[in-house]
């Protein structure tokens, strides 16, 4: 919830009616009904199929509650595009990423996760070390004698 600073010196009778003392943060109604808006999600649980691991996410909000499966390849594990203890977390921001989109998306034939979202997601959770190191210039070698 998004919480704002009252001027202190506001005569709105919005503000002035809201009980608080000047200068008092107050959070607005409109923010704490936009988060109620916001869908959880889930994981489920997961079942490895022939194309790869099918991982289930429910999505629930105040109307309903939708179930969605999304596929990351065997390929992208193997290849170690994907590590096993991140994928739920990987389906999850994809899954997020397609609502906000389309918050009116339903249930299908699943939503594959590809590799550019793999990647995405590695480079979002690079440590402090790594990130140092990908955005450290590089320094031309002096020339040799």
């Amino acid at each position: 919830m998004h919480k704002r600073r009252l001027p202190s010196d506001s005569t709105a009778p919005d503000e002035s009616s809201s009980g608080a003392p000047p200068g008092a943060t107050v959070a607005h109604v409109d923010d704490a009904r936009s988060l109620a808006r916001q869908p959880i999600v889930r994981y489920v649980g997961f079942r490895s199929t022939a194309r790869g691991r099918e991982y289930t996410m429910r999505v629930s909000d105040v109307q309903s509650s939708r179930d969605f499966v999304l596929l990351i390849s065997h390929q992208a594990f193997a290849a170690h595009e994907a590590r096993f203890q991140d994928a739920p977390d990987v389906c999850s921001g994809k899954l997020r990423r397609e609502l906000a989109a389309d918050p009116d998306l339903l249930p299908g034939d699943g939503i594959a996760v590809t590799p550019q979202d793999l990647l995405d997601y590695r480079n979002s959770h690079l440590s402090s070390t790594e990130k140092r190191a990908r955005t450290r210039p590089l320094v031309p070698e002096p020339p040799a004698d």
